[in-house]
């Protein structure tokens, strides 16, 4: 569980490529269909992912909120916020990661409403 946190403290700092850095080569990022019905598949992509969804937002942060380890995963409720670009307004959302390992490492993330709709996606054991 630590090294996902350490990912986003990374992120959060702006250490873009330290985040990236943690990220196991086949990572994964599963938007929440919502907002974007992509998903990404590797390092480079998951970071484009990422920055495509985070455009509309200045100085955005992710703020995790409640972390629980699962069988084979990590499930956090994240605060995310940040001022809109276009707006100048300043929001707050809260979201479900819900992340798969491997070799330790960050793999898999799938972005939902609900812990329980981001448990299943990912199919963690709970």
């Amino acid at each position: 569980m630590k090294v996902v946190r350490d990912m986003y403290d990374a992120f959060n700092r702006g250490e873009i490529d330290r985040a990236r850095e943690t990220l196991h080569l086949a990572a994964e990022l599963h938007q929440q269909p919502l907002a974007d019905a992509d998903s990404y598949y590797g390092r480079d992509e998951f970071v484009r992912g990422l920055a495509l969804w985070l455009s509309a937002w200045e100085k955005p942060r992710f703020e995790p909120l409640d972390a629980r380890a699962t069988g084979n995963g990590v499930v956090m409720r994240v605060r995310v916020s940040g001022k809109g670009r276009t707006s100048g307004i300043e929001t707050a959302a809260e979201f479900f990661h819900a992340w798969t390992l491997l070799d330790g490492k960050p793999q898999r993330c799938f972005v939902r409403s609900t812990e329980a709709e981001a448990v299943s996606a990912a199919e963690l054991e709970t």
